[in-house]
């Protein structure tokens, strides 16, 4: 099992804030910062693991082209020889 993603307390009351913020500006509904920050935390449960996720796979394939571009960088120092 993975750890929760764990957020500064000052990140975590701004984003609180802009969830509350949202819910407002977009759908008129008005909440607490409690209720905003249970929203929060229930988001970071039920969406964290997908973007999490997509990050380690957005790292593996900058990782794969670097190691690619370094395996051809060094078949580039190999030298000619007729003996195997």
């Amino acid at each position: 099992m993975s750890n929760p993603v764990e957020l500064s307390r000052e990140a975590r009351q701004a984003a609180a804030e802009r969830l509350r913020a949202l819910l407002h500006e977009e759908l008129e509904v008005e909440i607490g910062s409690l209720q905003a920050e249970l929203i929060l935390d229930q988001i970071a449960r039920d969406l964290g693991p997908v973007f999490y996720n997509r990050a380690l796979g957005d790292a593996r394939a900058v990782i794969a082209a670097k190691a690619e571009d370094m395996d051809e960088a060094l078949y580039g120092l190999q030298r000619q020889t007729e003996l195997r």
